[in-house]
């Protein structure tokens, strides 16, 4: 449970970092923030990123964990990508319940 739970917090990091950039403004719908929210936007998005790790460090060796984690990150990175690509509108519903799940995943299996 704690690859599941690392894999969502992932997959919402990484949206809320795509949604503080240029590139993806229009997909997201955050064009009209000012460059503050989108540090912040961005920050958040670090963050949530670092955290992201800790159930895999929890759960496992650090050399495992961070072998763990980078495949995970590519994973996550992946399907953002792709949902990107072909399905953009479902997004914006998706990254909260990811982040949201991760969540709940890493402290029910503490």
């Amino acid at each position: 449970m704690m690859i599941w739970a690392s894999m969502f917090l992932a997959f919402a990091a990484f949206t809320a970092i795509a949604a503080s950039m240029d590139r993806h403004g229009d997909q997201f719908h955050t064009d009209a923030l000012s460059h503050r929210q989108l540090r912040l936007w961005r920050a958040g998005g670090y963050t949530l990123l670092g955290v992201s790790l800790l159930p895999c460090l929890m759960h496992w060796s650090t050399s495992v964990a961070l072998a763990t984690w980078t495949g995970l990150l590519a994973f996550s990175a992946a399907a953002l990508g792709l949902m990107l690509t072909y399905c953009e509108q479902h997004i914006r519903r998706t990254a909260p319940m990811a982040g949201l799940l991760g969540l709940m995943l890493w402290l029910l299996f503490h």
